[in-house]
C-alpha cells in the first residue's frame, strides 16, 4: 500500500515521501497513524544523523521514519497476535523497546515504524514487550501524550531516599514534602508538575520555576486552581533578573527541598539545584543534554555528610505509560497543558528540524492532514494571512477560546474533519 511519512536521511536531512509499503508478516501488525507528538530527542537525531545511537549506520540509504510519540487505530494483525490485539482497536506504544540489548527504537532506527506517517508496520518486538498498548482515552492527542507523560513519570518515581536504620533504598518522592522543578514551564516541566499534583503521595508544596513570563503566567492559569482543589502549595515564578536561591528558599520558609527536578541542562541550574537540596534529598538531571562534556560544581561535603542524591533518567517504560493512560482516563492529568502548536504531517520534518526555534510547548501532528505548523494563540492571525486555510484556522480558533487557549477533543474533531487530506 501507498503511505507518506517523514524520512530522516543524515544530519538535517528529513523528506516528506511517498512509498510502497509491504505487506506484513505473520508477527507484524498494521497501524494506522492519527497524531504524533513532536519531542526534542527527534530534533536530536536529526543533528546527529548516523552518529547517534539509535539511528543506522546506512540512513543515508536505508532512511527510517521520524516520530515516536504517537497514537493511531490498528488496521491488520498478523497471525501471531490475533488472540492479543483487534483490527479497530486505538492503541499507541512505549517507543523504549531495549530487546535484547539493541538500542532500536521506533522514531529513529526502522524503515517503516515511525510517528510521523500516514501508515506504519510495528515489528515484532513491540508486541513481544507489550509495548503495544490499548487506549481507552477520547481523544488521539492524549494517547500520543501518554509517552512523554511516562517518561516524566519514570523520572519521578526513580527519585529517592535512604533508611536512616536499614540499607535500603526508599522509590519516590518525599510524601508531603517539598519539590522544586526548576526550568519547569516547558512541556515535560509542565507534565512533571501534573503528575506530581495527581500522584498518590504527593509533595505537600511544589516550587516551578522559569525565565519566560508568558509561559509562567499560562502555567498558573492552568494548574492553580489544580492545586488549590487539590490542597496542594504550588508557586510558579519567574526567576529572571532575581536571586533565584533567595527566592526559592523564601518561598519554602527556610527549608531546602526534599526532591528536585533538573529540566534544563545548564551548569548555574544544576548548581542552584545542589545548593537547594535537603537532607538526604534526590534530585534528578531529567533534561538531556546534547553537550557530552556538561559539567557543573556539586558540594560532595554535602554529599557525603548530608547524604544527597543525584539521578539521571531517560524515558519510561510500559508500566509508567500505563500508569499515564489511566491517569488520563480519569481526568486526573491534563495533557492538553502541554499542546501550543498543530499541524500536518507535511509540517513534521521541518518543525522537527527546527524545534528549539519555534519555542512553546508540544507540537502535535495529524498524520493524515496537511496544513502548516500553527500556534493555538495565532489562530486568529494566521486565518487572516492564510486564506487557503482560513475557514480552519477560524473554526479552530472558535473551538479554542471557549476552552481557555487550550486544545481539546473538540478541536481535534474539527481537524480531522475539516483540514485538507495530506
Amino acid at each position: 500500500m501507498k503511505v507518506t511519512a517523514a524520512r530522516l536521511y543524515g544530519k538535517n536531512d528529513v523528506r516528506l515521501e511517498s512509498f510502497e509499503l509491504p505487506a506484513i508478516k505473520d508477527n507484524e501488525v498494521l497501524l494506522e497513524v492519527q497524531a504524533d507528538s513532536l519531542c526534542m530527542s527527534t530534533w536530536k537525531a536529526i543533528q546527529a544523523g548516523a552518529d547517534h545511537k539509535r539511528v543506522p549506520d546506512d540512513v543515508a540509504h536505508n532512511p527510517v521514519i521520524i516520530g515516536h510519540e504517537f497514537s493511531g487505530v490498528i488496521r491488520q494483525v498478523g497471525k501471531e497476535w490475533q488472540n492479543d490485539y483487534h483490527e479497530g482497536q486505538m492503541v499507541t506504544i512505549q517507543p523504549a523497546l531495549n530487546y535484547k540489548g539493541s538500542m532500536d527504537s521506533p522514531g529513529y532506527s526502522y524503515a517503516y515504524c515511525g510517528g510521523d506517517a500516514t501508515y506504519v508496520i510495528l515489528p515484532p518486538e513491540v508486541m513481544i514487550l507489550g509495548a503495544l498498548l490499548p487506549v481507552k482515552t477520547d481523544a488521539y492527542f492524549k494517547s500520543a501524550l501518554s509517552e512523554p507523560y511516562s517518561c516524566v513519570i519514570g523520572a519521578i518515581h526513580s527519585l529517592f531516599r535512604t533508611s536512616r536504620q536499614e540499607h535500603i533504598h526508599i522509590l519516590g518522592p518525599c510524601a508531603g514534602g517539598r519539590m522544586a522543578i526548576l526550568g519547569g514551564c516547558g512541556p515535560m516541566g509542565l507534565a512533571a508538575l501534573d503528575y506530581a499534583l495527581a500522584m498518590d503521595g504527593h509533595p505537600d508544596h511544589i516550587v516551578v520555576t522559569d525565565q519566560d513570563q508568558s509561559r509562567v503566567d499560562r502555567a498558573k492559569m492552568i494548574f492553580d486552581g489544580v492545586a488549590r482543589e487539590r490542597g496542594i502549595t504550588l508557586d510558579i515564578v519567574n526567576t529572571a533578573g532575581k536571586d533565584d536561591y533567595q527566592l526559592m528558599y523564601d518561598l519554602s520558609k527556610g527549608k531546602k527541598y526534599d526532591d528536585i527536578m533538573i529540566m534544563v541542562p545548564a551548569a548555574p541550574v544544576i548548581e542552584l539545584a545542589d545548593r537547594l537540596l535537603a537532607f538526604n534529598g534526590c534530585m534528578n538531571f531529567f533534561a538531556g543534554p546534547i553537550n557530552t562534556d556538561l559539567t557543573a560544581k556539586v558540594n560532595f561535603y554535602d554529599v557525603h555528610y548530608f547524604e544527597k542524591h543525584i539521578v539521571g533518567t531517560t524515558g519510561g517504560n510500559n508500566d509508567d505509560q500505563k500508569e499515564a493512560l489511566a491517569l488520563m482516563e480519569k481526568q486526573l492529568i491534563h495533557p492538553e497543558a502541554l499542546i501550543t502548536h498543530i499541524g500536518g504531517l507535511d509540517a513534521a520534518g521541518p518543525a522537527s528540524c527546527n524545534l528549539p526555534g519555534i519555542g512553546g510547548g508540544k507540537k502535535l501532528i495529524y498524520t493524515h492532514k496537511r496544513f502548516p505548523l500553527v500556534a493555538l494563540d495565532e489562530l486568529v492571525s494566521a486565518a487572516e494571512q492564510n486564506p487557503e486555510y482560513s475557514a480552519l484556522y477560524t473554526g479552530l480558533a472558535d473551538i479554542i477560546a471557549k476552552n481557555n487557549g487550550l486544545w481539546n477533543k473538540e478541536a481535534e474533531q474539527y481537524v480531522l474533519m475539516h483540514a485538507p487530506e495530506v
